[in-house]
């Protein structure tokens, strides 16, 4: 879903468009990364000038709500978001930090409907096994 997209779904449900809102649709479409709330107060911040952690905060609940993120807890202290809501896992390096997207499948005898489904892989990426290969 493109930003204006987004905007437009903001609207449809009654929600003012402000620049911090706009920009932290940008900054989920255009970057990846997995960021934390935390991050993505630090990049509103630096290109709107003027943001409060909760206005954040509270529009990643909104757009969370409205199925548009997933809010991914990847340990007891850390939360990430990620703008793709199709099926798909994590991978979490133990050493970079740095989290990937991994496709799976899953096959489920559910005694009732399932609305969503989460895998979360700790391990250790390629670049950080080749980096401690050659160190050692």
């Amino acid at each position: 879903m493109s930003v204006n997209q987004i905007v437009e779904l903001l609207k449809n449900h009654g929600l003012k468009i402000t620049p911090q809102r706009v920009e932290i649709l940008r900054f989920l479409q255009n970057n990846r990364i997995h960021p934390t709330a935390q991050q993505i107060y630090e990049h509103v911040l630096s290109k709107v000038g003027s943001v409060s952690f909760t206005t954040v905060y509270n529009t990643l609940h909104t757009l969370e709500e409205m199925g548009q993120i997933k809010k991914i807890s990847i340990s007891e202290t850390t939360t990430i978001y990620d703008i793709d809501t199709s099926d798909h896992g994590h991978f979490v390096c133990k050493i970079c930090g740095n989290v990937y997207d991994i496709n799976y499948r899953v096959t489920v005898n559910a005694p009732g409907k399932i609305h969503r489904t989460e895998l979360i892989v700790y391990g250790i990426c390629s670049q950080c096994d080749d980096y401690l290969q050659r160190k050692s």
